[in-house]
């Protein structure tokens, strides 16, 4: 018997179709365990489907289980983590992992800290593979996701999030200039989020005030202002090194 995800054409063959994932997945008969089991063994099963349209249809469905069961997304966390961080691997198709980083978006928002355990490092790497990307929507959403991870993060992973932040916030200053103005607003919000990581709180006022609210962003005032504190932290430090004046 064929799963809902399929169609039989004349010869008999059974061939891929979309299928309404999030009808599906809001459906209340969907809150009952058996039926919870039994669609989200499906879904697993096709997000490894050789075709890339199934697997995206099965990672989105997965996705929207936030719909159909919200209260059910932190009983099965390291299911649905362990899938769609897989998908963000994906070689041969970039609506894939596009669909993979919605769907992370919506289950992160359900989860804590905690909640998220050591699949914590393998998915702040894989995003922060994605800022770079020459498609403006993985761009933009790898930048949406590092946000979410910078709210989440509290405790446990606050010290390597803060080295992951060192390492990129060269490229998120970068991309606060990106040529498109949709990814250049979503990295506004992230470094903005992600600042406080740095541990330069003497410029968090400055950063405040040129990423906070709507007001236009000013690039090379905001560049001149970093490199005004940077080289003053410096000096300090030499002040402290060789205790003399400078």
């Amino acid at each position: 018997v064929p799963d809902p995800a399929t169609k039989r054409l004349s010869r008999g063959e059974w061939i891929p179709i979309i299928v309404p994932k999030r009808k599906l997945m809001s459906d209340p008969m969907l809150r009952e365990k058996k039926f919870l089991k039994s669609v989200l063994s499906i879904l697993e099963e096709r997000s490894h489907d050789r075709n890339s349209i199934v697997r995206q249809m099965a990672v989105r469905g997965l996705g929207n289980l936030v719909y159909g069961a919200p209260e059910k997304v932190k009983k099965y966390k390291k299911f649905l983590l362990d899938i769609l961080i897989g998908a963000l691997h994906d070689i041969f198709s970039s609506e894939v992992i596009g669909e993979s980083m919605k769907a992370l978006a919506k289950v992160l928002k359900e989860l804590k800290e905690k909640d998220i355990g050591s699949s914590f490092k393998d998915l702040t790497q894989q995003i922060r593979t994605y800022f770079d990307d020459e498609d403006d929507a993985l761009r933009s959403m790898a930048f949406v996701l590092f946000g979410i991870l910078a709210r989440l993060t509290k405790r446990k992973w606050k010290t390597y999030f803060a080295d992951q932040v060192k390492q990129s916030w060269v490229t998120l200053l970068l991309h606060l200039q990106d040529p498109n103005p949709a990814v250049s607003m979503e990295c506004r919000a992230t470094f903005h989020l992600c600042f406080p990581f740095l541990g330069l709180k003497k410029l968090q006022s400055a950063i405040n005030e040129h990423l906070g609210g709507t007001a236009e962003l000013k690039p090379e005032e905001l560049h001149v202002d970093i490199c005004r504190h940077l080289v003053s932290e410096l000096l300090n430090c030499l002040r402290l090194l060789t205790g003399v004046v400078v």
